[in-house]
C-alpha cells in the first residue's frame, strides 16, 4: 500500500492521565518533515518507521520499536519544524506529548530529566548525523539549560557542559562557548570559578527559556523598520 500526501492518521484517543494514547493504522503519516510540530510522541504498541530527504533522496533514519520517544526536538527548537517523517509500518499507538504537558511533568517529576537529557541527547546526535543537518542549536541550548535548572542543577562544570553541547548540535565547542557567554552578557548566567579554581555556569535565571523568547520578543518590537 502506498503511502500517498492524502492519506491522515486515523486516532481513537483515550485519556492516560494527562496524555492521550492514538492508534495509528499501518502505512499512516504521523507528521511529515516540514511541518509544524509542537509534540513528541512515545510509542508503546507497533514500529514507527522515522525518514527525510538527503541530498534529493528519501533516507531511513531509524525503525522505531516500543518504548521509544520521537518528534522530540519540537519540545526544544522554539521554530518548531519538522525535521522528519513518522510513519507507521504496522499498526500502532503512541502517546502525544505537547510542550505544556512536557514542561509541567518535568515540574512534578524532576528526577526523572537526567534519564530523559541522555534519552535526547543521543537521539539528536544520531539522527542529525544520518540527515546531515543541524538544527538550530541557540534554543536548543536554553532549553536544555532549563531542564536542568528545574531538576535543581543551577551550577554546570563549564568545559564538559560546553562539549556536550557542542556534540548534540553538531557544531563547535567555540560557537557553543559565544552563545553561553551572550546569555551572561544578558545577566541570565555567570561564568565563574569555584572552590577548586574550576571554571563553572551559574544560571541565574529559574524560567531561562521563557526569558530568552521574551528577550528576543522585546528585541524585535523595539528595532526601527526600514526606510
Amino acid at each position: 500500500m502506498a503511502i500517498t500526501p492524502q492519506q491522515t492518521v486515523q486516532l481513537k484517543q483515550v485519556s492516560r492521565g494527562n496524555f492521550l494514547m492514538s492508534n495509528v493504522l499501518k502505512h499512516n503519516v504521523l507528521f511529515r518533515e516540514g511541518t509544524k510540530g509542537d509534540a513528541a510522541y512515545i510509542l508503546t504498541e507497533g514500529k514507527i518507521e522515522i525518514s527525510g530527504t538527503v541530498e534529493g533522496h528519501n533516507k531511513v533514519f531509524a525503525n522505531l520499536t516500543p518504548v521509544s520517544i520521537f518528534g522530540e526536538m519540537a519540545l526544544f527548537l522554539d521554530e518548531g519544524v519538522r525535521t522528519a517523517t513518522a510513519t507507521a509500518r504496522e499498526d500502532s499507538k503512541v502517546i502525544k506529548v505537547t510542550k505544556d504537558d512536557f514542561d509541567e511533568y518535568l515540574q512534578n517529576s524532576p528526577k526523572v530529566i537526567t534519564s530523559i537529557i541522555t534519552v535526547l541527547v543521543n537521539r539528536l546526535k544520531t539522527t542529525t548525523q544520518k540527515a546531515m543537518k543541524v538544527p538550530s542549536a541557540n534554543m536548543g541550548v536554553v532549553r536544555m539549560l532549563d531542564m536542568f535548572v528545574a531538576n535543581g542543577a543551577k551550577e554546570l562544570k563549564y568545559e564538559s557542559t560546553l562539549k556536550s553541547l557542542a556534540d548534540s548540535f553538531l557544531t563547535t565547542t567555540e560557537k557553543i562557548e559565544h552563545y553561553i557567554q551572550e546569555l551572561a552578557d544578558q545577566g541570565l548566567l555567570t561564568i565563574s570559578r569555584n572552590n577548586n579554581e574550576r571554571r563553572v555556569i551559574q544560571i541565574l535565571e529559574q524560567d531561562l527559556f521563557k526569558t530568552v523568547v521574551q528577550n528576543k520578543k522585546n528585541k524585535l518590537s523595539t528595532e526601527a523598520p526600514f526606510t
